[in-house]
């Protein structure tokens, strides 16, 4: 006969399964959000170690140049080392080539009409080479961001070169990073992607080169003291193949910008020290990249205050003009972006093979 259970150990059966609940919700969230954790640990990582080091030895205006080095770990999400390899080593060339031109004409201290060139040029190549070879993230947001923000640092009149090593080191580290990890890919929400052919390449090419041409021109006729906000902001709205698709990615983009400049903000009220600045940026990448397949809008809430603070710390001057100027260059571009591709396009795109992050 099975022995009855003593009142005691029943009494303890409710507390015990309320003390285990939330381990369990947290055991259910690792499983529903591991596609994305597992590549935002890496790419973590790849800021991380790196960032750390430039901390310790007091170096950090360099981490604007760390960040988008670590950039490099979002691209490659393939469970097959060797094709991952391949696509990291195209999104790294891609973000290296437009990141080291940056730095080479910083000094020229790029603006107006010669920033806006530098930016319709790396936008539209890195289209293309996404699109042909099926890069992810796909688009041409983080090469072009990558120009327009490190081509716009104050360097003086030579070339940054310690900002040079720490952007190649840091991308190269990614890349070795990437594989050494066994991660599984991320998971892919939307519609099954296709091949591209060449005339479709061409056409979402030329969108970028319009959009980027109209918002920028807008933004310097209105005058814009930090037009890569206004490039930036009219590329994000084009990952998307259809009118709705533009006009929903927009709204995320705009609503995560105000998100991340609130949390911004709040934490500028306290005051913080280089070193927690530092710290902050670096512990910022890992939600950003967590979130970026899974809620563009939440990425970005996190994404944002990351970049302004490690535009602060490399240059200090910019101070509270840079919060309003990323606002408004963001709202400017993606308001034209949607409009400008809904005239040129006015038939849905098939899904592209790149993804739609970027």
């Amino acid at each position: 006969m099975m022995a009855e259970r003593s009142p005691f150990s029943l009494s303890l059966l409710p507390s015990l399964r309320h003390k285990l609940r939330p381990n369990t919700q947290w055991q259910l969230f690792l499983i529903s959000h591991s596609p994305e954790l597992r590549p935002a640990l890496r790419v973590g990582l790849g800021l991380g170690i790196p960032g750390t080091a430039l901390l310790l030895t007091e170096r950090s205006d360099l981490l604007a140049y760390a960040v988008f080095g670590s950039v490099v770990g979002m691209y490659g999400r393939d469970p097959r080392r060797l094709q991952r390899l391949k696509d990291q080593l195209l999104g790294a060339a891609l973000m290296l080539c437009a990141g080291i031109c940056g730095i080479a004409v910083a000094p020229l201290g790029l603006h107006g009409w010669t920033l806006l060139a530098g930016g319709i040029f790396w936008a539209v190549l890195s289209s293309v080479v996404a699109d042909r070879h099926g890069v992810k993230p796909g688009g041409a947001f983080f090469p072009l961001f990558a120009f327009g923000a490190l081509g716009t640092l104050p360097v003086g009149e030579t070339i940054a070169i310690d900002g040079l090593i720490a952007f190649v080191a840091t991308a190269l580290f990614s890349i070795l990073l990437g594989q050494m990890a066994r991660f599984g890919p991320a998971a892919e929400h939307g519609i099954k992607t296709l091949p591209i052919p060449w005339p479709n390449i061409g056409q979402r090419a030329a969108t970028y080169l319009v959009v980027i041409l109209v918002a920028g021109s807008i933004g310097i006729f209105l005058h814009a003291e930090h037009l890569q906000w206004t490039m930036a902001g009219a590329a994000v709205p084009l990952a998307a193949g259809n009118a709705r698709g533009r006009i929903k990615r927009g709204a995320h983009r705009i609503a995560g910008t105000l998100a991340g400049i609130a949390v911004l903000l709040g934490l500028q009220l306290l005051e913080p020290s280089e070193l927690v600045i530092g710290c902050c940026i670096i512990l910022l990448m890992f939600p950003t990249e967590a979130y970026m397949v899974r809620n563009y809008g939440l990425a970005l809430s996190f994404f944002t205050p990351l970049i302004i603070l490690m535009l602060q710390l490399a240059n200090p001057v910019i101070g509270i003009q840079m919060v309003w100027d990323c606002a408004m260059g963001n709202l400017l571009g993606v308001i034209v972006g949607i409009i400008v591709a809904a005239i040129i396009e006015r038939r849905p795109r098939l899904q592209y093979s790149s993804g739609v992050v970027g």
